[in-house]
Formats: C-alpha cells, sequence, structure tokens
C-alpha cells in the first residue's frame, strides 16, 4: 500500500505544469479566502471604537436604546450618581465621546474624534503615550493627539495650538490608540473640557464606566443597574458584541465581503476541479496498469485523494504565507487605514474549507479512475 501511495505522489509531482497550476490555484484561492475575511474582521473591531481602548472598568453603562459605540443617547449627570450609590461598586466615572472639526490654516478642516476622561483619575486613558505626559492633560485647554492622526494635522508638534470647534485646544502630548470606525483623527482631553468643545446640553455623559469591587459581583451588580430603569449596563464583551451585530444588521459590510470570499472558495473548487480533472484523466493508463496488476478500487481511490490532499496542503500553505506577510505590511504600516485580523480560527476555517475544495475537486476524478478498464493499457 505504502508503495502504491508513493507512486501516486511521483505522478503527482511528475507533471509539473499541471501541479504548478494546482498548487498555485489552490494558493490564490486560499489568499483571497483569508485576505478578504481579515479585513473584514478588522473592520468590525474598528466599528467597537473606544471600546478597543479602555481596559479598565467592567463594565459600561449607557441608554438602553444604544445601538453600537458610536451612535448613542447622552445620560444626564444624575445618573453617575445613581450607579455610584450602587453596592458593591468601587469606582464609577464619566466617558465623553463626540465629534468635533479642527479648522486648518489653509481654510479646510479635518473631522476627529474627542474623547473626553475624568480629570482626577483619568479613567479611559490612551494605551501608550508616546510623547509628552499624561498628567498634563489637567492644564486648561489640554489635549493629546493620536500619534497617526499628525500628518492629517501638518505634523504638529507640543506646545502648538489647534482650533477645535472655535476654541483653543493645546497639545501636550502625542498617543498611540486604536481608531473608529470612521479613522477619524482621535483627541484625548478632560471631561470639562470635552463638554466645552462639543456642547450637549443638560445630558452630557456618553456612557458611565464601572469598576467593582468584587469580580465575581459584576454579575450582581449588572442586574441591579438594569432593574434601575433608563440604564442598560453591558460588560466590554457584550457591548463589543452588540455593536457588530448592529453592524452586520444595518450595513453592507456583512454582504460584499461574503461575497467576495465565496467567490474565492467558488474559483478555488473550479480552478482545481478542472485541472485535476485533466491531471487524472491524462494518468488513467497508469490507473489502468496498477488496476492490472491487481491493485482495487479503494487503493486508487486513496491515491487520488492522497494527491488531492498534498496539493491542497502545499497549496494552503503558500497562500497562508503570502496572506501573513501581506498583513504584516499593512499592520507595520502607521499611515494605512486598514487593519487585518487573522485570528487562528479564520486559519482553521480556510483550512476546512481548502480541504472541501479538494474533496469537490477530486469527486469529478474519482469516478473514472474507479470505473477504469484494465484493458486501456493495451490500446493505443
Amino acid at each position: 500500500m505504502c508503495d502504491v501511495l508513493h507512486v501516486a505522489i511521483k505522478m503527482l509531482f511528475g507533471d509539473r505544469a499541471k501541479y504548478l497550476t494546482l498548487v498555485l490555484g489552490l494558493a490564490f484561492a486560499t489568499l483571497l479566502i483569508n485576505q478578504q475575511a481579515s479585513f473584514f474582521l478588522g473592520l468590525l473591531v474598528r466599528a467597537t471604537g473606544p471600546l478597543q481602548n479602555v481596559g479598565q472598568p467592567d463594565l459600561w453603562v449607557l441608554d438602553p436604546y444604544t445601538k453600537w459605540s458610536a451612535e448613542y443617547r447622552p445620560l444626564e449627570d444624575r445618573a453617575l450618581d445613581r450607579v455610584r450609590s450602587v453596592p458593591g461598586v468601587r469606582w464609577a466615572e464619566p466617558f465623553f465621546n463626540s465629534f468635533g472639526n479642527i479648522e486648518m490654516p489653509d481654510g479646510s478642516f479635518q473631522r476627529c474624534q474627542l474623547i473626553g476622561l475624568p480629570r482626577s483619575s483619568l479613567i479611559g486613558r490612551p494605551p501608550e503615550m508616546v510623547e509628552g505626559s499624561l498628567d498634563d492633560l489637567r492644564s486648561p485647554d489640554a489635549v493629546v493627539i493620536e500619534e497617526s492622526a499628525r500628518a492629517k494635522l501638518n505634523n504638529p508638534k507640543i506646545g502648538d495650538t489647534l482650533k477645535l470647534n472655535d476654541r483653543r485646544a493645546v497639545i501636550v502630548g502625542f498617543c498611540r490608540a486604536k481608531k473608529g470606525f470612521e479613522s477619524n483623527a482621535v483627541l484625548y482631553t478632560t471631561f470639562d473640557n470635552a463638554v466645552q468643545y462639543t456642547p450637549t446640553g443638560r445630558e452630557r455623559i456618553s456612557y458611565v464606566l464601572v469598576k467593582a469591587q468584587d469580580p465575581s459581583r459584576v454579575g450582581e451588580i449588572r442586574e441591579t443597574i438594569n432593574a434601575m430603569g433608563g440604564l442598560k449596563a453591558l460588560t466590554s464583551e457584550e457591548f463589543v458584541q452588540r455593536t457588530i451585530l448592529w453592524v452586520l444588521a444595518e450595513t453592507g459590510i456583512g454582504i460584499n465581503f461574503g461575497i467576495t470570499i465565496v467567490l474565492g472558495f467558488v474559483v478555488g473548487v473550479a480552478l482545481s476541479g478542472a485541472i485535476f480533472y485533466q491531471f487524472t484523466n491524462e494518468n488513467l493508463k497508469y490507473f489502468a496498469v496498477l488496476k492490472a496488476l491487481g491493485a482495487r478500487s479503494r487503493t486508487l481511490v486513496a491515491m487520488v485523494l492522497l494527491q488531492a490532499f498534498v496539493a491542497a496542503l502545499i497549496g494552503y500553505g503558500i497562500g497562508i504565507g503570502v496572506t501573513a506577510i501581506f498583513s504584516l505590511s499593512i499592520a507595520t504600516n502607521p499611515s494605512s487605514e486598514l487593519n487585518p485580523v487573522v485570528p487562528w480560527q479564520l486559519l482553521a476555517g480556510s483550512g476546512g474549507a481548502m480541504l472541501l475544495c479538494v474533496l469537490l475537486a477530486s469527486a469529478f476524478s474519482l469516478r473514472r479512475v474507479i470505473t477504469v478498464s484494465p484493458a486501456r493499457v493495451f490500446s493505443s
């Protein structure tokens, strides 16, 4: 049996033109599926906005009808006191999330996302400071800018002044943070400054961030807040899920990327099926010889499936390698607006898709191999 399978591998590698065409076709299908799926997942992650950067709270308290992170109904100030009065709450802090316009010297403007942090604790702070000190954010009119926005803002420096919604804003530092769905420049300031830059009326709080004294009581605190009425408490994971479900249901992103992913699978099946069928058909005389020598049909089937599996494994490896190089080149480019995400679940799913692809492709060839007559070896 091992000798027969060795013959199958030599048959596969023997016809280099068809072997390379088959492998490259599977590699292209793998690349197309993983690349588009990674971009799709990256867009879903970006849609979660500030949820990507804020890791301190256990709960996000919001208006019950808030659909996703960038579209919300502000909460009134007394909602903060209500949440702070809940037993088991270690701290509860206001969080401001809105948008504004930065006036440029040439008369143009740049839209920005404005994050307001409580002045005392700075809860919700950016993950990493690049220049300056976050403590300087407590100064009057101070802002910290996400560093990838420098080029959009004519490369400002610490100490420079911006005109934000017709008000003065002084740059005190630069940070690294994940941007939102709209890819706007991200600015951090204190909560009090933020409501001055973008007045909202009596309801000023976008979200209330909550930390429990005991992590085991997070569920109990959430239920207590939900029972108050007019408020909804979600864990970070639940808020992320709510945002992603909204994006999938209300936008065409899922359909558009889904079509491309399915197209990649169909291309892989069609191309590999046609090439593999032609490859098997041209090698029928060798299968006929093996059958004349006493090889059973299941042995011939194993040979075809082994050829398909080896071709799929090599093509999948090449496709994943190109995907990884492409994703790394984009991820390490600070000016790129794309943010591919390649989890292991995607790699496993695309591997299963490629395996299904070659099984469907080999199905076209199996019937010819099983029904081949040993007399074919004596034909002209």
